[in-house]
C-alpha cells in the first residue's frame, strides 16, 4: 500500500542512478518491518528547474504515504532509517527530508477494494 514519491535536483541522477536511488528508498521502506512484502511503490521525478534557499542546489525530498494508524513512533523510525540511508549514499547532498503523511482509510480507493463493494 505505500506509495513514496521522490523530488530530487535533475543533477542528482549525476550523483547516483536514478534505479538505484528508487531501489535504496525502497529497501529501507521494506526492511523497515512496517509493510507486508510486495507492498512498497517507489516513484522518481527529478526537476531541471528547481531552486533551495533562492538559488540553485542539490535536493531529495520524499512524501511517503501511508494508511492512517500508524504511530508516531513508527513513521518517525520510518523517516529516519531511509534519510539516514540517504544522507550516507549522498553525501554531497546538503538538503535531504522526507515526509511521511496518513492516508485516510475511509476515502482511499484502490483496484481491491473497489472491487469489493
Amino acid at each position: 500500500m505505500p506509495h513514496c514519491l521522490i523530488e530530487a535536483a535533475h543533477e542528482v541522477g549525476q550523483l547516483i542512478a536514478p534505479q538505484e536511488l528508487v531501489r535504496l528508498v525502497h529497501d529501507q521502506a521494506a526492511d523497515s518491518g512496517l509493510f507486508q512484502p510486495g507492498e512498497v511503490k517507489v516513484r522518481l521525478s527529478l526537476y531541471e528547474h528547481h531552486c533551495v534557499g533562492g538559488e540553485p542546489g542539490l535536493f531529495v525530498h520524499l512524501i511517503f504515504y501511508v494508511l492512517a494508524g500508524r504511530s508516531d513512533a513508527d513513521k518517525r523510525a520510518l523517516s529516519r532509517r531511509i534519510v539516514r540511508a540517504l544522507v550516507e549514499r549522498l553525501p554531497q547532498v546538503p538538503a535531504i527530508s522526507l515526509d511521511v503523511r496518513d492516508i485516510q482509510r475511509e476515502v482511499f480507493s484502490n483496484r481491491r477494494n473497489c472491487l469489493e463493494d
